[in-house]
């Protein structure tokens, strides 16, 4: 749609979001620094709460400056928003990715003074390899030095949640999914279980906005109603939002129709979890 342009908060519109307040390394696994952009609110709409997002790219490729409108538009309505690296494979299959989005969280609540936010209010948003990653460590907890590294909500747009139940008939399967697996379902079945967050769903799970297209050809949308499912016998908050015919990776299109009908139920799900629910 030639008319359909970018807009700011304020509803202007623009062609580049700013660029990010501060760039500065959380981890060093490896040897390799992995760096996170801050987009620090408005001080005037500050509400103390802070969103981590998590790229995709079938966890070979991506970088965290795809969700750089996303985090600026975060940032205006008072949330610290923060766009991170993480390792990729094949040259680091799992978990190399998860311990990179975990010690992203763990350093942001370290952080939390000197950032103004309170720790117990983090959410982690992810698209296709990424919202499987943001589920990753909505339901998995490995704390670092004592410090939590599960976040309190999630927003999650077509993740992969059981990679047992990829396999298909036929036996066929996507590449991406063995090599980020380190090999094959027989040679490493323990493994494609503990990657797999509808199978890791407890009671104490984040609450989650899960977000998929029916028609996804990539990412099987039965794979967000098994995690759907499994969040609901947890006892634990979901809201489920299928978006028919938008597309996989659709989300990283700030102009793209569907990004505008579900932004707002984005934005809303984070202040029903991070902001409203604490009295602020």
């Amino acid at each position: 749609m030639s008319d359909d342009k970018p807009l700011t908060a304020s509803g202007e519109s623009e062609v580049e979001p700013p660029t990010p307040d501060l760039s500065e390394v959380f981890a060093t696994p490896d040897g390799q620094d992995q760096l996170a952009d801050i987009y620090c609110p408005d001080p005037a709409k500050r509400n103390h709460a802070a969103v981590i997002l998590i790229h995709g790219g079938g966890w070979r490729t991506g970088e965290r400056h795809q969700f750089r409108w996303h985090a600026h538009r975060l940032s205006t309505l008072g949330y610290l928003a923060v766009t991170i690296d993480y390792r990729l494979s094949p040259e680091h299959p799992f978990p190399a990715a998860l311990e990179d989005c975990q010690a992203a969280v763990a350093w942001l609540r370290r952080e939390a003074e000197r950032f103004e936010i309170d720790a117990t209010r983090i959410a982690a948003v992810g698209s296709s390899a990424g919202g499987h990653l943001a589920a990753c460590i909505g339901v998995m907890d490995d704390p670092i030095d004592g410090v939590s590294t599960q976040v309190n909500c999630v927003v999650d747009i077509h993740g992969i949640h059981d990679f047992p139940d990829l396999r298909n008939e036929d036996g066929a399967i996507n590449d991406n999914w063995e090599v980020f697996l380190g090999g094959p379902y027989p040679e490493r079945k323990e493994v494609w279980v503990n990657a797999s967050p509808a199978l890791q769903t407890d009671r104490n799970s984040a609450a989650m906005l899960i977000i998929h297209d029916p028609l996804d050809e990539i990412v099987p949308f039965d794979q967000s109603r098994l995690l759907v499912d499994a969040l609901v016998r947890a006892g634990r908050p979901v809201q489920f939002l299928p978006t028919p015919g938008s597309g996989h990776g659709f989300f990283y299109g700030h102009t793209n129709p569907w990004t505008r009908k579900a932004w707002p139920v984005v934005v809303n799900w984070l202040d029903q979890q991070l902001v409203d629910s604490t009295g602020t």
